[in-house]
């Protein structure tokens, strides 16, 4: 099935589509739980950025001061036209978020572009919007003159940036009348983050490479990232993410922010060289081919210096078979790295979730298994976007990284365990008869208190994407066009019982017919993830691809679940502060 590309899913949020092509994008979303998934999670993360940056920043009242001193001309989103019919949960989160960022980035750039920040506690607080407070007790140093970080990126960058570590390059290269230029690079031992534009021979920002140039790099190998020798840097193990440069186009500065990991590179932190350089080969912008090519160095001195390493060496085994040893953790200019060690008992998957409480008892940062559905997560503080390399093969087990925006360091902390979450026996055996199904009954199943409900997939009239040639499951071609898929569709809803973790069940689910025949193509397109009283709930379709005649029946079974075991007491203390 042919997914839809990172381009495809930023310009329908950004409302830059064709009514037709909204159309195409929003009927693949429909029908596609993997592209549901990843405009979710970039949801979320916008949402979860825009919180951090607003929470501590503005007076009860400030935005609303604002908004009052705004025109309702011309921007739309003021005045948004209600719609006659609920949206699915993607979309309307979707369009919710999409407000809620327009109008904010809309309200500041009013704002400051209009000369008002006089008050200079108002221009605190814009300042503050942007950038956040220092953390910690070292005093800022130089700055960049006019640096994009400090106002374009996530609070670490932004920090980092602020506190000096923003690094000044402005090299470019043209080719075909587009100049590319790399302005600003902020890198420590934990990440690195590069401010870059493109324009054109008149001098206007351009965003065609945005995903282009970031896709390509996976076979192209469009940047790379050497020593001062020369030797390309990998990642330590193979399968480690070496290919994803996280990005984000700010249209109206006309830069965009490359964003990226660079502990994976590194066994050990001491590893890191003193220089890095990090190259760019292109040789299409859009559908422009060309040669752009240029060197940015990476002073990583100053960065290593301010980097500290706290060894920790607490132990500890669960109930549940699971033991945890808490090793070290890493103060870096732009976040804090947890590195823990896990093994079992047996062979059985494992996971948990953890908070870091200061001497006050207020949690400055929690951490949770990413298979919990994100209105469970127990996450806090978490850095967006970069997808690290969480997990190494170690000789007992595995060695989990978890990344988290800067903390104070002046602050004592202890490790507070929270859920263990264990791989136990399902016993879930769902006979769906499909002459019921076709005249449209429901189907129940219930076991060790989770509850399932099964019937014969309709579509809603009320449905978003509604146009001519619609009429069930379809993939997006590259050209934007549809082709519609053959199969037989099944909408089921699962609300979980409190012990059962709050991960999607389908992930163990096997389907079969009265003769033992596996229907394993199949795709689970989730439109329902939340969380009440305790309770997951999980809603969507069965999608069985390629199914032309059906079986007597359909069987669902399951022989495994997660199970979540709440508030396993365990605390030590992890670090004294300064």
């Amino acid at each position: 099935m042919n997914c839809l590309t990172q381009r495809q899913l930023i310009a329908y949020m950004e409302d830059r589509l064709s009514p037709v092509n909204k159309r195409n994008i929003e009927s693949h979303l429909d029908h596609c739980t993997h592209c549901q998934h990843q405009l979710e999670q970039w949801i979320d993360e916008l949402h979860q950025t825009e919180e951090t940056m607003w929470e501590d920043s503005l007076s009860a009242n400030m935005d609303q001061k604002i908004i009052q001193m705004l025109s309702p001309h011309p921007v739309r989103v003021l005045n948004p036209v209600i719609p006659s019919h609920q949206p699915p949960a993607w979309k309307q989160r979707s369009i919710t978020i999409m407000k809620r960022m327009t109008l904010a980035a809309a309200a500041l750039t009013v704002v400051v572009s209009g000369g008002m920040l006089v008050s200079p506690t108002f221009a605190s607080y814009v300042h503050a919007a942007f950038t956040n407070s220092p953390i910690g007790k070292a005093d800022p140093v130089a700055l960049v003159s006019n640096s994009f970080l400090q106002k374009l990126a996530d609070k670490g960058i932004a920090q980092a940036a602020k506190n000096g570590f923003a690094q000044s390059v402005e090299v470019s290269t043209t080719d075909q009348g587009l100049t590319f230029t790399v302005h600003e690079v902020v890198a420590d031992p934990l990440r690195i983050s590069i401010a870059a534009s493109l324009k054109d021979k008149n001098g206007k920002p351009t965003d065609g490479f945005l995903s282009q140039m970031i896709r390509r790099d996976k076979k192209e190998q469009v940047i790379t990232i050497k020593d001062k020798q020369g030797n390309v840097l990998k990642p330590v193990e193979s399968s480690a993410n070496d290919e994803d440069w996280h990005n984000v186009m700010y249209t109206d500065t006309g830069t965009m922010s490359l964003n990226r990991e660079l502990r994976s590179y590194f066994a050990d932190i001491s590893e890191i060289p003193d220089e890095l350089i990090v190259e760019f080969n292109i040789k299409q912008l859009g559908d422009i081919k060309g040669n752009w090519k240029l060197s940015v160095p990476v002073d990583m001195k100053k960065a290593k210096a301010a980097t500290k390493t706290h060894e920790i060496n607490k132990t500890y085994t669960t109930p549940q078979g699971l033991k945890l040893d808490v090793k070290q953790m890493t103060f870096a200019p732009s976040g804090m790295e947890m590195v823990v060690d896990r093994s079992n008992t047996d062979n059985q998957r494992k996971e948990y979730s953890y908070e870091l409480v200061n001497e006050k008892g207020t949690v400055v940062a929690a951490w949770d298994s990413d298979a919990v559905t994100r209105k469970a997560s127990k996450q806090s503080n978490v850095i967006p976007y970069l997808k690290w390399d969480h997990t190494r093969s170690t000789e007992n087990g595995t060695r989990d990284f978890h990344y988290f925006q800067p903390i104070d360091e002046s602050q004592s902390l202890t490790f507070k365990l929270g859920s263990v979450y264990t791989e136990e026996t399902a016993k879930l055996n769902a006979k769906l008869d499909t002459d019921r199904l076709e005249k449209k009954e429901v189907i129940t199943a219930e076991v060790q208190g989770d509850q399932f409900t099964f019937k014969k997939y309709q579509k809603d009239p009320n449905a978003v994407v509604d146009f001519e040639g619609y009429d069930g499951y379809h993939r997006v071609n590259d050209d934007g066009s549809t082709t519609k898929v053959e199969g037989y569709h099944l909408t089921f809803e699962a609300t979980l019982s409190p012990d059962t973790a709050a991960m999607g069940p389908y992930q163990y689910w096997t389907i079969t017919d009265e003769t033992g025949k596996k229907y394993e193509d199949a795709d689970y397109l989730i439109d329902k993830t939340e969380y009440e009283n305790g309770r997951a709930i999980f809603g969507g379709s069965i999608f069985l691809k390629n199914l032309t005649s059906l079986p007597k029946q359909l069987i669902i079974t399951s022989e495994k679940r997660m199970v979540e075991h709440k508030n396993v007491e365990w605390e030590v203390p992890i670090y004294d502060g300064k």
